[in-house]
């Protein structure tokens, strides 16, 4: 008695065919006799669909086994292992997601690898919402239908109020008799923040050589975010190569709306053209600081005429 293949390796939810023989004493194979198949553990495989000496065994659990073909008391025996087939495996167990209230978070990429054998195909994916929550903020784009592949994974509150919302993802795929994978998350959706908005960003000053009376501009300072726009300061870069010094700049108030005045004097500089930045920060503000240009032209002094009157014509 002889069987085939003696050992071999299958995948959960893999078959394969066996095939017994019964030989005659001369080494013959011998037709036409009834053959009786079985398994030490028929926990591991599923046998089924016995044609003459074909038998077809299916791996439905990881384990061992040894396959037995009877006739005519004489037994032939095969070793068959199952091992675990295709899994669904994420790169992440939780994906959290931070964001401003009128935005779209930046995108999150998610892993999908095969954690067992065999090929893992056919994924798609979908949002699950929990039935009192808020629904549409979540997006997700399969990067392929076969492991490994990623996800992309968008959250929007663009129409959503502050607060924590709740979703989860669903990853699916009919290897091994369908497959599922559950990605929770989670999105923490914050106020937006205030904005530094300046009423002007440039500003051109002038005035003469040895005049002491300072050359000014005001500046509104307003919040074009959300919240409270405070903790404003400010201070003066001067341009590579100017010693500095001729400006000056002051907040009416820390807390916006306010007033930013600049004042330039020109005492003690030669005639000529002037340029300096004042940065308006603000902790906390979407972008910090923002910029004030200002020019500062400063003319030779006034030249008069004095020569007496009815002098030479």
């Amino acid at each position: 008695m002889v069987i085939t293949p003696t050992e071999r390796t299958l995948i959960e939810g893999e078959s394969a065919n066996w095939s017994a023989t019964l030989l005659s004493a001369d080494g013959d194979p011998l037709s036409g006799r009834s053959i009786v198949w079985s398994a030490t553990n028929p926990s591991v495989v599923e046998l089924s669909g016995a044609v003459g000496s074909t038998m077809s065994v299916e791996g439905v659990a990881t384990g061992t086994t040894t396959l037995r073909a009877s006739a005519e008391g004489h037994t032939a025996t095969a070793n068959i292992q199952v091992i675990p087939g295709p899994s669904i495996a994420l790169s992440r167990t939780e994906l959290p997601i931070a964001g401003r209230q009128g935005a779209q978070a930046p995108p999150e990429n998610v892993g999908i690898g095969n954690g067992g054998n065999g090929v893992l195909s056919g994924l798609s994916t979908r949002v699950v919402y929990p039935d009192d929550g808020a629904r549409g903020w979540l997006g997700v784009g399969l990067n392929g239908t076969t492991a490994p592949t990623s996800m992309t994974v968008i959250a929007s509150a663009v129409t959503l109020q502050p607060g924590r919302y709740e979703a989860s993802i669903e990853v699916t795929s009919p290897s091994a008799g369908g497959l599922v994978a559950t990605l929770p998350v989670t999105f923490e959706v914050t106020p937006p923040p205030p904005i530094i908005a300046l009423e002007s960003d440039a500003v051109g000053l002038s005035s003469s050589v040895l005049n002491p009376v300072p050359a000014t501009a005001e500046v509104g300072i307003e919040n074009a975010g959300a919240g409270t726009l405070d903790g404003l300061s400010v201070s003066i870069q001067y341009s590579s190569g100017d010693s500095g010094g001729w400006l000056s700049a002051t907040l009416e108030s820390t807390e916006a709306p306010t007033t930013l005045r600049v004042s330039a004097v020109a005492l003690g500089l030669r005639p000529g053209d002037y340029a300096a930045r004042v940065a308006v920060s603000a902790p906390g503000a979407l972008e910090s600081p923002v910029y004030l240009d200002v020019t500062f032209r400063v003319a030779s002094p006034d030249v008069r005429d004095e020569s007496p009157e009815g002098g030479p014509s």
